[in-house]
């Protein structure tokens, strides 16, 4: 699983949300954003954050931590984005992620700070 994880964590750090959604969302993910229910499948997610990916004009994502224990991994990146509207939006987020085979089942996100 460590490999799939390593490459979700590349695919977040350049930015293609969308395409790693399609490769490692299960069809029937549960997604929650600071405890409130976000997704409840794969294709709901991608068209959430759709309208989200297509605002940012420029982003600077770095890695900040990683863990990975059985079928879980917990990662914490750092976020910095400028919108097409030219507005900084920086944010540390934490996705707590379970899989199922090599497919995200759940996840998790928290912004920290």
């Amino acid at each position: 699983m460590q490999h799939l994880v390593e490459d979700f964590i590349k695919m977040n750090i350049a930015g293609q949300v969308l395409t790693l959604c399609e490769k490692y969302y299960h069809d029937d993910v549960t997604m929650l954003s600071n405890g409130n229910l976000f997704a409840q499948s794969m294709r709901e997610a991608y068209d959430r954050q759709k309208g989200f990916v297509e605002s940012i004009a420029s982003f600077d994502i770095q890695l900040i931590s990683q863990q990975v224990t059985n079928n879980m991994s917990e990662l914490v990146f750092l976020y910095k984005m400028v919108g097409v509207d030219e507005t900084l939006n920086e944010f540390t987020g934490k996705h707590i992620q379970t899989w199922q085979g090599d497919k995200i089942i759940r996840e998790e996100y928290l912004t920290v700070c």
